[in-house]
């Protein structure tokens, strides 16, 4: 049996679990699915793709999934969002700053228009 300093307690997953549902609610009123994927030791990591026709341009689904995470230091001071990098497949990478070394890598797959 582990003693209790043996024992190792991860709060970021626990924490980015809270708020996948709020952020899935969120892209499929965009008309994105979303996804978790990864350990979520580190950052959460979310894929979403263009679900439906009409699906709203990704800096839509972006701004309401970012919205999800709420106020914090970093979104009053113009850094809670970086700047979008275009990856294979034409996948747009976001990386969304919660506090210091927690955020979220979010992967979109737009529609194709």
């Amino acid at each position: 049996m582990k003693t209790k300093d043996e024992i190792k307690v991860e709060g970021k997953p626990v924490f980015y679990a809270c708020l996948y549902n709020d952020m899935k609610r969120a892209a499929l009123e965009c008309g994105y699915t979303l996804a978790m994927h990864g350990s979520m030791h580190r950052d959460l990591d979310l894929i979403a793709v263009a679900w439906v026709e009409d699906a709203k341009p990704k800096e839509e689904l972006v701004e309401a999934i970012s919205a999800c995470v709420g106020e914090t230091i970093w979104s009053r001071n113009g850094y809670h969002l970086k700047d979008a990098e275009l990856r294979p497949h034409g996948r747009w990478a976001y990386t969304i700053s919660i506090l210091g070394d927690w955020f979220i890598d979010l992967s979109v797959v737009p529609p194709c228009r």
